[in-house]
């Protein structure tokens, strides 16, 4: 499997299909601002890759529930958090016929089709691009403290996501598409992480922050009981009058 690398950009895209990537090592601890520094941004691409991308995908499109399904499955096995997930939200989805149960697998993958078909109709409009992606990884916050959802399947979704999309051969036919598919999908991911951070740390201020006000109220209930106490040994002591 190819490795995801979120340094990739376009600048640096070279060989016969523009599938170069820079550095060979995952994991570095590297700044939000640096990694998007190395990324650029969807501004950045041309408009004749913009083309390519809008072009590739109305070709893609139709099998993309395929496709969609395979970088899933891959990412449920090189992820046992993300197939307990779709396990339990299959259990669910058993029992409740009236909605689509957003958390299985099946809807994810319709959804994934429809946020793409989103996502693409933004490229002009960066503040919403990026607002729509990362609003996605914000919503998977609440997965962290239930089912142990970490950054980590971020980056597995991006190597597998690179993975096929890139190598199909909708993708390959053209320098630009390959280039430009590289791109989004290391922004895409890259945004996702950063939502979903970010909405981790708000969910962990507000925990630390209750966690202080019951402390205050606590210690408050516990120097009233000390007091009460206190009278009440001072009363005992009190001579008979």
């Amino acid at each position: 499997m190819a490795k995801y690398d979120r340094s990739y950009s376009m600048q640096d895209a070279h060989g016969p299909n523009g599938l170069g990537r820079r550095g060979t090592q995952r994991g570095c601890s590297r700044s939000k601002s640096t990694r998007r520094g190395n990324l650029g941004t969807i501004a950045s691409l041309t408009f004749s890759q913009k083309q390519a991308l809008n072009l590739s995908w109305r070709l893609l499109k139709p099998q993309a529930s395929a496709c969609f399904r395979k970088i899933f499955l891959e990412l449920e096995i090189a992820s046992p958090k993300v197939k307990q997930i779709f396990y339990k939200a299959a259990l669910v989805d058993a029992f409740n016929k009236d909605d689509d149960n957003s958390a299985t697998l099946e809807v994810h993958i319709k959804l994934t089709t429809k946020f793409f078909d989103e996502l693409l109709a933004t490229l002009d409009d960066e503040n919403e691009f990026v607002a729509k992606i990362r609003g996605i990884g914000s919503a998977h916050a609440i997965l962290a403290k239930g089912s142990n959802f970490s950054s980590d399947i971020w980056e597995r979704l991006g190597e597998i996501a690179m993975e096929r999309v890139c190598s199909h051969e909708v993708v390959t036919k053209t320098r630009e598409a390959s280039r430009a598919w590289r791109t989004l999908i290391a922004i895409l991911i890259d945004e996702l992480r950063g939502g979903f951070e970010g909405e981790l740390r708000q969910h962990r201020k507000s925990s630390s922050t209750d966690q202080i006000e019951m402390g205050k109220v606590e210690d408050e209930e516990e120097l009233h009981s000390k007091l009460q106490q206190l009278r009440m040994d001072y009363n005992q002591t009190l001579p008979y009058t």
